[in-house]
């Protein structure tokens, strides 16, 4: 997915990386990815939930 100056993209993060390669066009859908994922992590490491963020970015290949 090439990106413009003007595309907006969602990227769910733990402990400031990635969970995974995928770019999300929709915050809506971002945030259904991120509650699944503390859902999942919450019956582990309780601490972990708040670590869960969104980041809404134009240059998601930054992001780690």
């Amino acid at each position: 997915m090439q990106s413009t100056s003007r595309d907006t993209f969602y990227v769910v993060t733990r402990n400031g990386r990635r969970i995974e390669s995928k770019n999300y066009l929709d915050f809506d859908q971002a945030k259904s990815r991120a509650e699944k994922l503390i859902s999942m992590v919450q019956s582990w490491d309780a601490n972990s939930i708040n670590k869960v963020t969104i980041v809404k970015t134009s240059k998601p290949f930054n992001i780690r």
